[in-house]
């Protein structure tokens, strides 16, 4: 996985180069949004009463790390807001900067020389997964021993983290790291996200980087209330 983002040698690139991981650093435990999600994928499948008790540990630690992922890319939230662990405070401080609910947004930027365009997309920590989060972080206690008994609590365990799952993986399929902001000063538009490795969308980036022209159209996608059914590809 790379990274593109602003370079913040103005006068060089509007777009810094991409970032090469250190090969020299062992990476004994991920600790991205995403590597969250895919160990609690693997602690559910386990089906075992045990194993939600670890899955909820990975969704939220997830959801906390998502909401982090973003907040760290905007540079007037005070350092100790993006410090901060509670999942609520973190959505508040999101929210305070960006002010798009649960928007998903839609960035299309086209180059005018031939009509290129590359798609990026932005998907937010909704207020549902936010709660949800919350709600499997109460879970996350010394359980007294007349519920470890009880199957309607393993049960209501289970639905909890089964809503959460979809929604965490939403969450994290938006390329978008942090909304693109205009640089006043260069005109320039300042965007930071993350591609997989061998992502045909390399080139045009590359085009980004290189300072070509280009026009940028935003879409917003307004969610449905309500649940959703989930697919998995």
């Amino acid at each position: 996985m790379r990274r593109f983002c602003d370079d913040p040698n103005l006068d060089r690139s509007p777009y810094e180069r991409l970032r090469q991981p250190n090969q020299n650093l062992p990476m004994t435990y991920s600790v991205t949004s995403r590597s969250y999600l895919q160990r609690m994928k693997t602690r559910m499948a386990e089906n075992t009463n045990e194993s939600l008790v670890y899955a909820a540990l990975e969704f939220r630690c997830g959801v906390e790390a998502r909401l982090k992922e973003y907040i760290q890319t905007i540079d007037h939230i005070p350092k100790a807001q993006k410090k901060e662990w509670a999942v609520a405070k973190l959505g508040r401080s999101l929210q305070s900067a960006y002010r798009t609910g649960d928007k998903m947004m839609v960035f299309t930027i086209v180059f005018p020389e031939d009509g290129a365009e590359l798609q990026l997309l932005y998907t937010p920590v909704t207020k549902r997964l936010q709660d949800i989060a919350q709600r499997a972080g109460d879970f996350l206690h010394a359980l007294r021993e007349e519920l470890a008994d009880q199957p309607g609590w393993w049960h209501e365990f289970r639905q909890i983290l089964h809503e959460g799952y979809p929604l965490l993986e939403l969450a994290n399929s938006g390329e978008l790291i942090g909304l693109p902001l205009l640089h006043r000063p260069t005109k320039r538009i300042d965007m930071r996200a993350v591609l997989l490795e061998g992502d045909s969308r390399y080139p045009l980036v590359s085009r980004l980087q290189a300072g070509c022209q280009h026009i940028l159209h935003v879409a917003y996608i307004d969610p449905i209330p309500g649940t959703f059914t989930y697919y998995e590809g």
